[in-house]
């Protein structure tokens, strides 16, 4: 919990990540190789990808539960990707154990066409996840194809979530829009989550108010009314200054509330890469301590209310 104004709100970190074992891949079958204090290798560039203290490229639990404890983060959503490996193991014991304070989400690839059914069955029933992360340009597929349709199906029949990260880059399966709306106007009743604002395309400083790419996704709401959320995890990596306490996810995050409000905007950090802008508790504060143009009623909405009727279904 933490207390603002005298009053107190449940905080849910709708957006974090944790693994046991480092084996990560991207766009398809490129593999992130690690090169040492948290950089890697990729088609031959290298980067930082991590904070450098994670020597052994391994981000445990109880880091995360450490970093929520400082900030008074009380529950979180433990998101997989394809940059980090298959943990459904890990994760699932994770969820088995405190199922109070903690979700998670498995991972698949759509291209295995013949296994994802009985992949989503079991990731699911068994794995105890509330949903299927999909990151389109790793797993690079056609959303609306006709051929992917039994895959949106089977989500509907599972009650699952699809949580999707439409891309950060330029490439062919970033930010593919118009995709996504076919699919969400042929299942409107597919409960689907947009991680990052999905994206679009806010970490080109082009992209200024009223955010045009933005505005595009935004008005998905339109359409799918009761069922599409977004998270805004990692917001901080939209500010190129990269100072606390971020002026442009700011602007952004006040863009959100004068377009759409904030029913359907949940709190995330994208831990632990967003330690590379800030460390965990900035990622809420420059929200708490300086959106001033938030609410009450906004904050507890943002913070936690949301993510416990969409994420915890409570």
């Amino acid at each position: 919990m933490i207390t603002l104004n005298n009053r107190k709100y449940e905080v849910i970190d709708a957006h974090a990540h944790v693994w046991k074992e480092f084996k990560g891949e991207r766009f398809g079958d490129t593999p992130v190789e690690k090169i040492g204090n948290g950089r890697v290798r990729q088609n031959g560039e290298e980067f930082q990808f991590i904070p450098p203290e994670y020597q052994d490229y391994n981000v445990h639990l109880e880091v995360l539960q450490g970093y929520m404890d400082i900030a008074g983060v009380d529950r979180a959503v433990i998101l997989q990707n394809p940059c980090y490996g298959d943990q459904r193991d890990y994760v699932s014991n994770i969820v088995r154990k405190s199922p109070a304070k903690f979700r998670g989400f498995g991972m698949l690839d759509p291209r295995k066409i013949d296994s994802v059914s009985e992949e989503i069955d079991t990731l699911i029933q068994n794995y105890h996840c509330i949903g299927i992360k999909m990151e389109i340009p790793d797993v690079p597929f056609v959303m609306d194809a006709p051929e992917y349709d039994f895959l949106w199906r089977k989500l509907l029949e599972n009650d699952a979530i699809a949580a999707i990260d439409l891309g950060w880059g330029n490439g062919p399966y970033d930010f593919n829009i118009d995709q996504m709306r076919n699919v969400v106007k042929r299942y409107p009743d597919l409960k689907l989550m947009l991680c990052h604002l999905g994206v679009s395309r806010l970490w080109d400083l082009e992209q200024e108010y009223p955010y045009p790419q933005l505005q595009r996704t935004l008005s998905l709401l339109e359409i799918n009314t009761e069922n599409l959320y977004f998270d805004i995890a990692g917001m901080p990596v939209f500010d190129h200054s990269n100072e606390y306490p971020f002026d442009r996810p700011q602007k952004i995050l006040k863009t959100v509330k004068e377009t759409v409000g904030m029913d359907r905007i949940m709190w995330g950090s994208d831990f632990p890469t967003v330690m590379l802008q800030c460390t965990y508790s900035q990622s809420l504060e420059y929200i708490t301590r300086h959106c001033d143009f938030l609410t009450e009623d906004d904050f507890e909405k943002l913070l936690g209310k949301n993510a416990r009727r969409f994420l915890f279904r409570e």
